[in-house]
């Protein structure tokens, strides 16, 4: 039973799943396979002690459900073990064993950065490690803003908040944001939220502590797509929001002249070209993507075609997109790899800075486990990726540090 049992699981890692239930269980058992590895091991060494005692086919069975439990638990980091080489990570199994402890220093402040018909839409700002009191230009931090998954209609900020405290840890000021969920068709408001949410913060930045010339947006799923539009069509009209009814100022205009542009983009599985998701659709017993696609948009690519070329990232790219780093797993089934790689190519196309990683095992949402094989191959990725495209020196070196806003003298009134 021992064995069967774990191999009931692990099967899930490569086997497509045939429900959203089993979707996650999918993601569990690839994330802490070597548990269910170990679990499986057990029951064939039981069988093995059966069959030395009198030969048994339970004892034959349990030995080769055991057996193959080990191989699929081992496939996870042996699928990862070559490309940790080749980003120069050193993976660590007793952190994947037993955990890292990211401190609980101060809880976020919480913040409203617009109420748009009586909703307010909110963010949680998590103060970055090494914070001092006095406000100077030499201590001003670098700033990540995050946009949560959840198919453009769920989800919430909030959802990794292991995640927030790491970057905050590494010295970045991070800001988890609302944004509308509905009504549905919300591919514009979604993004005009963002882009918002980015005016909010280069507004407030000197009260923050933070620097405006030095924003990066980072989403998971759904939001990685807005992430990546926002960060791509800043300059659209189809997206431009003056941020009206600003919760903290009777002026709206103060957020008319500020662009909501930022300085790179780092974006976990996301739909990047809508169309072409439309019609080739992932695991559909997992999450009906078409349908999705269709309250998102409004209607199908066939009766809103313009839309679904102006809510795909892909098709706002050009030699000026921000520097952009794309993460995918190569077992996702709720948005296919080809999302990640088409972007890719126009990007490299476009001549845009731009970085993949390919995590051949992971599933979408694996960084749900910090200390995953694949989180911790992330971590320092990133983390090289932000630095190189926050890094003030850098930055005063291209001479791109410019002042896109006049600051109120008032700090943000929070919620």
């Amino acid at each position: 039973m021992l064995s069967a049992l774990a191999l009931l699981v692990t099967m899930w890692i490569v086997v497509p799943a045939a429900h959203t239930f089993l979707w996650l269980v999918a993601v569990a058992a690839s994330e802490w396979s070597l548990w269910l590895g170990a679990f499986g091991f057990a029951g064939a060494l039981l069988g093995l002690i059966s069959l030395t005692r009198k030969k048994s086919r339970k004892g034959i069975v349990a030995c080769a459900f055991g057996l193959l439990t080990v191989a699929l638990a081992l496939y996870p980091p042996l699928a990862v073990y070559k490309l940790a080489k080749a980003n120069e990570v050193e993976l660590s199994l007793a952190r994947y064993t037993f955990g890292s402890k990211i401190e609980n220093s101060n809880p976020p402040q919480l913040f409203t950065f617009s109420t748009i018909n009586g909703q307010s839409l909110q963010l949680d700002f998590y103060t970055p490690a090494s914070e001092v009191a006095a406000t100077s230009s030499s201590s001003l931090r670098p700033a990540i803003i995050v946009v949560h998954g959840g198919s453009w209609n769920g989800g919430e900020r909030g959802d990794f908040p292991q995640w927030n405290r790491w970057l905050a840890r590494q010295g970045y000021a991070v800001f988890d944001i609302d944004y509308r969920l509905a009504p549905q068709p919300n591919w514009q408001t979604a993004t005009r939220d963002v882009q918002c949410a980015v005016r909010w913060v280069k507004r407030h930045a000197p009260q923050l502590n933070v620097d405006a010339g030095r924003i990066a947006l980072l989403g998971r799923s759904a939001g990685g797509h807005l992430a990546l539009l926002a960060a791509y069509s800043h300059d659209d009209p189809a997206f431009v929001s003056d941020c009206q009814n600003s919760a903290d100022s009777n002026d709206d205009t103060l957020d008319h002249n500020i662009v909501a542009n930022v300085r790179a983009v780092v974006a976990f599985y996301a739909p990047t070209d809508l169309r072409w998701a439309y019609d080739n659709p992932a695991n559909e017993l997992v999450i009906d993507g078409p349908a999705t696609l269709r309250r998102f948009t409004g209607g199908t690519p066939q009766t809103r075609s313009n839309i679904y070329d102006s809510a795909s990232p892909i098709a706002h790219v050009n030699s000026n997109a921000p520097p952009t780093l794309l993460i995918h797993g190569g077992q996702d089934q709720l948005v296919r790899r080809e999302n990640m790689e088409r972007l890719a190519r126009v990007l490299d196309k476009s001549n845009a800075p731009h970085k993949t990683l390919f995590i051949p095992y992971a599933k979408h949402g694996f960084d749900y486990n910090f200390d995953g094989w694949g989180a911790q191959i992330v971590q320092p990725v990133m983390l090289r990726f932000l630095r190189a495209h926050l890094d003030p020196l850098r930055l005063i070196a291209a001479g791109l540090r410019l002042n896109f806003f006049r600051t109120p003298t008032n700090p943000p009134d929070k919620n």
